[in-house]
């Protein structure tokens, strides 16, 4: 159940917030230029005054709020563990992700979710399934202090895909939708990334280092423009430009990576069936590179409101803030 906190997600080209109750509130809106760039934050001071502008904008109301966690500072993991104490899970987590943080582990937090557990026939447990994720402190840290500053109390902070979980693990307690595959494709500002759950569990996940900035550079080198005013053309498809030779081009590039990873999906789960898929993300708006990814990927684009809260079905802004949506549940 929602515990009426304000969702965020701040990301390279927008940010998103909501927030649950009898009517949801959206609102998503293009970040200026030269406070975030990539991982870093470049301008915290700025950053917290432009949430807060956003805040009041939006007529969010209370201070908790629940935080996607930029990519770059987290790691995910679905994983098996012998059936050992709690205090001797966490002890072993930092373990689990060594592959990842190396050297580096007294340098993050690391929190799991029980997802069930594996039995023998006796009923005796064998093996604990877990969701486990790694957060660098300083990254907590750093988005926990410009919050605070832009009037926010940060209570929760989670990977993207837990706030994906979240949403399907929702829509199937709502609509029993027992085993169906879920297909998501997200096209962001610096990455496209496609996950594909099955039921309650995350399958497969792939991310593609291309994204609405690559639109964007291709639009500023056509016009010779700088890349954040041809952000500005991209959203508002100056003189057609997205229909141009010159964006095709990226679009084609984007889809046959996204193609490719769901063929390699289907190909190891030759038994799974699937007709559709769900769009988000920045560039979920872009008629032109979505419509020329389904082509590639032969898919029907699914009514996102078959996942979402009751509450913003039908809200325009939606497919664009889905995490910020997720990250509340």
């Amino acid at each position: 159940m929602a515990k009426n906190y304000i969702g965020i997600e701040i990301g390279n080209g927008i940010t998103t917030m909501y927030q649950g109750g009898s009517k949801g509130k959206i609102l998503v809106s293009r970040l200026p230029e030269n406070l975030v760039d990539g991982s870093e934050i470049i301008s915290p001071e700025f950053l917290s005054q432009f949430l807060k502008k956003l805040k009041k904008e939006g007529g969010f109301s209370g201070k908790n709020c629940a935080l996607i966690l930029p990519e770059f500072s987290t790691y995910f993991r679905s994983l098996e563990m012998p059936p050992i104490s709690e205090k001797q899970l966490r002890l072993n987590l930092p373990y689990e992700f060594r592959d990842f943080v190396g050297n580096e582990s007294i340098n993050y937090n690391y929190d799991y979710a029980v997802e069930g557990y594996v039995t023998e026939e006796d009923g005796e447990v064998t093996a604990i399934s877990l969701l486990a994720a790694a957060a660098s402190k300083k990254t907590i840290q750093e988005y926990e202090d410009l919050l605070y500053r832009a009037g926010f109390r940060l209570k929760l902070a989670l990977p993207r895909e837990m706030a994906l979980l979240n949403l399907i693990r929702n829509a199937i307690e709502r609509e029993a939708y027992g085993d169906r595959i879920f297909v998501i494709i997200d096209l962001g500002f610096s990455n496209t990334r496609v996950y594909i759950l099955q039921g309650r569990d995350l399958r497969a996940t792939k991310t593609i280092e291309m994204g609405c900035r690559d639109v964007d550079m291709v639009i500023a080198d056509y016009y010779n423009i700088d890349a954040y005013l041809a952000a500005s053309y991209r959203e508002t498809d100056h003189e057609g430009i997205l229909e141009s030779d010159v964006c095709r081009a990226v679009y084609n590039r984007i889809s046959l990576e996204v193609m490719k990873a769901i063929n390699f999906y289907k190909y190891e789960n030759r038994q799974s069936e699937f007709e559709d898929c769900f769009i988000c993300g920045d560039c979920s708006d872009t008629e032109a590179l979505v419509n020329n990814m389904l082509a590639y990927v032969r898919l029907k684009r699914a009514n996102l409101d078959e996942i979402l809260p009751e509450e913003c079905r039908g809200m325009s802004d939606a497919p664009r803030a889905l995490m910020s949506i997720g990250v509340t549940l």
